[in-house]
């Protein structure tokens, strides 16, 4: 992606991002969203953004740098890259996803919780099935760090 040489005045540039704000946040769906994202990205400019705030998630996350790049199909080097800035920098989007990994720790200790005190096998019909389905869940999390 190539951006021009010639740089706006810093007033110009807040004026399109505010802009660029009040169009995007005007959706409360996710398929408006998509819809706009469409409409002013190409292709390859919303997967670039999606795989960066997914490099940053992940790490956040402390899945291996080498795992991350595999899965997401991107260098190591650039997982590397976001790697020292996730460590070096506390901006609002980091602080974000922190808060998302900490309520999803505690809806999962919730979702393991009441499984443990609801799901007893042999006393109900059914419910060594469900046991095991929970049981396959909090692994997959522990495994993928999920």
């Amino acid at each position: 992606m190539r951006i021009s040489r010639r740089r706006l005045s810093k007033k110009v540039l807040i004026k399109i991002y505010q802009l660029f704000f009040k169009v995007i946040s005007r959706f409360d769906d996710q398929k408006g969203f998509y819809g706009i994202l469409d409409d002013i990205f190409y292709p390859t400019e919303k997967i670039m953004i999606a795989k960066r705030v997914a490099i940053i998630y992940l790490i956040l996350k402390n899945i291996p740098q080498d795992r991350i790049a595999e899965v997401l199909k991107v260098s190591t080097g650039t997982v590397s890259r976001f790697s020292i800035l996730t460590h070096k920098k506390k901006t609002k989007m980091i602080n974000l996803l922190r808060q998302m990994i900490k309520k999803e720790k505690v809806i999962n200790f919730l979702e393991d919780t009441l499984a443990d005190f609801f799901i007893q096998p042999g006393l109900q019909k059914g419910h060594w099935h469900l046991y095991w389905e929970q049981k396959r869940r909090q692994r997959k999390r522990e495994t993928y760090g999920i």
